[in-house]
């Protein structure tokens, strides 16, 4: 069969019995978005309150392990619960599935009960073979079949940008994804055999194996296609959408032709989600018979009478409608303009678009004269405990000399050239930085980063030194060391300080006035609780409109970014007025069609 029939047939297949199938995909994500991952986020939350753990991240994970094993423990026991209902999740789905592909000869009921079974007859080594298998599969497989229980199980863009400066990195990082997307098609039998079968993992990968030889790129191409085609129908539908609100924003009632289109918008998201599901499963079913006939292949009886038929069509109606309509509360709120913020713009090393060298006055002036909220700019501690303005560990990078900051002192720095974007310029001190900033009137939001030649008594010379100047001048501090935070916080209680956070796991409780989150795994949630607890957030590095959209959605404070100048036309036009039409589009952004939030 070839890539375009498949896709005819599945799609048929899945019109055919439409309202089964939305039934069964729209209803698990109800139960595991509104139930499993707030049941999960506060079970961890309470563990964390109870073994006062105020943050949990890479930088900190060692110290739990030793100082709090009970927290330890606790993690590890709610992420196994978590695999295990991962795996139950693609069970009941690949099972449901099945179930009508055969006509629905077994109710909901004994689904469920089936999937359990299957569960129970699971070994302690199937489960540590299926952490493996989703921690290599993952970055291609989430293209196939998403959680909201997976969500957080990404790379965070700043670890694949620095992976992708490093040509060697690079060519590893690619060979990650083409191995795994390789393994993933190769292996992409496992499950139906495991939970299907019940063959223990080292036969169902034999047997997945031998399934698949020769097929890779037959294989390949049938996800590409329904992939391409999937995209196209959802870029028609809101492309339409768009352009019929185009028309209407030229007459009386575009307010109400815009609540309707963001009505519509709404409910087709979730269809297409259940669609793309329902599509991916049967592509997983018919390589695992390896018959794709049987997507022609109709039940000689339907276990479902018309009138039956037509009650479950119009319950999945009734549900989606009703799912959709509370949001028209918030789509009024929106469209009034209401939901979307304005937040504080910060130059990322005070650059705007490559107009420097980071780091440095030249270009701190240049970027001035833009009218950022803040330049966000990084110090290190020299080898005489002196502050200098610099980002990188080494000085290879800008300058060619494999040194670092800490192995020399600052008049030695002082007189480096460094290069960047066809710039040059010396690297200044952070008491020269700092009075240029200050004459110019332009606010810093200082990184102070540490080394192995950083002591607490430099953060105690930081803030003696530059602490009542800061105040003076409104500028503010953050840092990716919760030692640094804590003493800086303890020093000066009046001090704006932000703990940086590369990762969302849950939401920490500390002394920071704020958190800067790397974009990768902010989420509304945490934006919300923040605003609860009177904290700031800002969101880094957010360097296309897309991102600046979804971040103004979302209501974070602030964002920061590289391309400054883009960034402030795109909030210029998000909030000047703009029509119903550019609206709805800013909201096409936060529907993700691979996210189940």
């Amino acid at each position: 069969m070839g890539a375009w029939r498949f896709w005819w047939d599945s799609t048929h297949r899945f019109y055919k019995n439409w309202g089964s199938y939305v039934a069964l995909i729209f209803g698990t994500n109800i139960v595991i978005s509104y139930l499993a991952v707030p049941f999960f986020n506060w079970v961890l939350e309470m563990l964390l309150k109870w073994q006062r753990v105020s943050y949990v991240s890479y930088t900190n994970i060692g110290s739990i392990i030793i100082r709090q094993p009970l927290a330890a423990l606790g993690m590890l026991a709610i992420l196994l619960a978590i695999i295990i209902l991962i795996y139950w999740q693609f069970a009941f789905l690949l099972l449901g599935i099945i179930n009508i592909f055969r006509g629905r000869p077994q109710t909901v009921r004994e689904v469920l009960h089936s999937t359990v079974t299957s569960l129970n007859a699971t070994s302690p080594s199937t489960f540590l073979f299926f952490i493996g298998y989703f921690m290599i599969i993952l970055p291609f497989g989430s293209f196939i079949f998403t959680t909201p229980l997976l969500n957080k199980a990404r790379i965070p863009a700043f670890i694949i940008s620095y992976l992708m400066d490093n040509p060697w990195m690079t060519v590893s990082l690619v060979l990650f994804y083409l191995v795994a997307g390789y393994l993933g098609i190769r292996l992409i039998s496992l499950l139906p055999l495991m939970i299907i079968d019940g063959l223990p993992w080292r036969l169902a990968v034999t047997r997945s194996w031998q399934q698949t030889r020769h097929h890779v790129l037959r294989y390949l191409w049938l996800m590409a296609v329904t992939l391409l085609m999937i995209f196209l129908v959802v870029t028609l539908i809101y492309t339409l959408i768009y352009v019929a609100q185009l028309q209407f924003d030229k007459t009386s009632f575009a307010m109400v032709a815009a609540t309707v289109n963001l009505f519509i918008m709404e409910a087709v998201t979730e269809i297409i989600i259940c669609y793309t599901t329902a599509i991916f499963m049967m592509l997983i079913i018919v390589c695992y018979r390896q018959d794709f006939t049987i997507l022609r292949q109709q039940p000689l009886h339907f276990n479902e009478a018309p009138r039956l038929r037509k009650l479950t069509r119009a319950s999945v109606a009734v549900g989606l409608i009703l799912a959709t309509s509370l949001l028209v509360a918030v789509n009024l709120v929106y469209l009034n303009g209401l939901v979307i913020t304005k937040p504080i713009m910060i130059s990322h090393r005070g650059v705007d678009d490559g107009n420097g060298v980071q780091n440095t006055i030249p270009a701190l002036v240049k970027t001035s004269r833009e009218h950022p909220d803040y330049v966000e700019m990084d110090i290190q501690v020299t080898k005489d405990h002196q502050f200098v303005v610099m980002h990188d560990p080494t000085l290879k990078a800008l300058a060619g000399i494999k040194k670092k900051p800490s192995q020399l002192t600052l008049k030695q720095l002082e007189k480096i050239t460094v290069r960047e974007n066809g710039y040059q310029a010396k690297i200044p001190s952070f008491d020269a930085y700092l009075q240029a900033a200050h004459a110019h009137h332009q606010k810093l939001l200082v990184e102070i980063k540490t080394s192995s030649a950083y002591t607490s008594a430099d953060t105690k010379r930081f803030i003696n030194r530059y602490g009542a100047t800061l105040l003076a001048n409104h500028d503010q501090v953050h840092t990716l060391s919760y030692k640094i935070m804590r003493d800086l916080k303890r020093l000066d209680k009046q001090q704006f300080v932000s703990y940086i956070l590369p990762y969302n796991l849950t939401f920490p409780h500390t002394d920071a006035n704020g958190y800067t989150m790397e974009v990768t795994t902010l989420n509304d949630q945490f934006v919300d609780k923040a605003e609860r607890y009177h904290k700031t957030v800002y969101a880094w590095d957010i360097d296309d409109t897309d991102q600046m959209d979804q971040m103004m959605f979302m209501g974070v404070t602030g964002v920061v970014t590289d391309n400054l100048t883009e960034m402030q036309a795109e909030v210029k036009s998000n909030t000047d007025h703009p029509s119903y039409a550019k609206l709805l589009l800013t909201f096409m952004n936060e529907l993700s069609l691979t996210s189940n939030e």
